[in-house]
Parts: C-alpha cells; sequence; structure tokens
C-alpha cells in the first residue's frame, strides 16, 4: 500500500494531533494514520486527494497542504 505525507497547519496541542488523526482514520482507502505534532505532519498509508483531507478537516483549524521536496 502506498504512503503519503501531508503537511498541517493549525496544530498547536496533543488534542489537534487527535483531532487530525481521528478525522483522516473515517476517510475511506486511509489506514495507519500518525499525526506528529512535532513535524506538523501526517503520514498514512492508502490514497486520498488533498480535497478529500481538507474536507475530513471541514470544521475545525487545520488545513493540509502536499509536501514539495
Amino acid at each position: 500500500m502506498e504512503q503519503e505525507k501531508v503537511v498541517i497547519s493549525g496544530m498547536k496541542c496533543s488534542g489537534c494531533v487527535d483531532k487530525v488523526q481521528n478525522s483522516f482514520q473515517k476517510l475511506a482507502g486511509v489506514s495507519d494514520v500518525q499525526v506528529s505534532l512535532a513535524d506538523k505532519q501526517a503520514v498514512f498509508n492508502g490514497h486520498a486527494s488533498l480535497a478529500e483531507l481538507n474536507t475530513a478537516l471541514a470544521g475545525t483549524h487545520y488545513h493540509a497542504e502536499k509536501i514539495v521536496d
């Protein structure tokens, strides 16, 4: 399964990490979500578009952005 990584802006505490993780885990085709407050990143197996990720975060103060190498 493909691993994806995105930057999450707006996270400030462990509660933020939990909200992002729970939101992403509800997406079809996404599993093994790991969110790092220190790195401000989420890593997960599967595939979801940025639109799907940000829709999952709707109502929160967080935003997913693609990592540019």
